[in-house]
C-alpha cells in the first residue's frame, strides 16, 4: 500500500480511527437516520419507507429491482417495504407489459401527499447538517464522495 494514504489505513501502527474516511461516512449515515426517523416518527414513517418513496418520487414507475438498487437494499426487502407501502395506500404496483415478471411501482396521490410532508420535514435535518458549510464544500463533498464510489464499483 502506498505511503501516502497510510495515516488513513487501519493496518497502521498509529491508526487513529477518527483519520478513518470510512468510520465517518458511518457515522454521518448512523447519526442523519436517527434524526430523519425521530422527525418522521410521527407520521408513522420509518426510514426504509422514506427512501422507497423519495425514489419513486425521483424514479414514477420504478421497478422494485431499480428502487432495491437506487436503496442499496436486498431486493427481499425492498419488496416487503414496497408492500407494506401498498397496503398504507402510499404506492400502487402493476405488472410491466413488456415483461410480466417485472413489477413497476408508482406513488399515488396519498404517497405524493406523504413524499411532500417527509420532504419538508425532513429539510430541516439537511439544513442542520449542512451548516457551516458552503455550497461549493457540499458539491465538492459529493465529488469526492462520488470518485469513492466509483472507485469501489470497478
Amino acid at each position: 500500500m502506498s505511503k501516502k494514504y497510510s495515516k488513513f489505513l487501519p493496518s497502521t501502527d498509529d491508526f487513529n480511527l477518527e483519520n478513518f474516511p470510512f468510520y465517518w461516512i458511518t457515522q454521518v449515515h448512523s447519526q442523519y437516520v436517527q434524526n430523519v426517523d425521530s422527525v418522521l416518527k410521527k407520521y408513522g414513517v420509518d426510514n426504509s419507507r422514506r427512501r422507497i418513496l423519495i425514489a419513486l418520487a425521483s424514479k414514477p414507475d420504478a421497478s422494485v429491482s431499480d428502487l432495491s438498487e437506487m436503496v442499496v437494499s436486498k431486493m427481499s426487502t425492498t419488496t416487503k417495504i414496497v408492500y407494506r407501502l401498498k397496503d398504507e395506500g402510499l404506492v400502487e404496483t402493476y405488472s410491466c407489459e413488456d415483461d410480466a415478471r417485472i413489477t413497476r411501482v408508482l406513488l399515488t396521490a396519498k404517497g405524493k401527499e406523504m413524499t411532500d410532508k417527509i420532504n419538508d420535514l425532513t429539510s430541516v435535518v439537511l439544513e442542520q447538517s449542512f451548516d457551516g458549510l458552503t455550497p461549493l464544500q457540499i458539491e465538492k463533498m459529493i465529488d469526492s464522495l462520488r470518485q469513492i464510489f466509483n472507485n469501489l464499483a470497478r
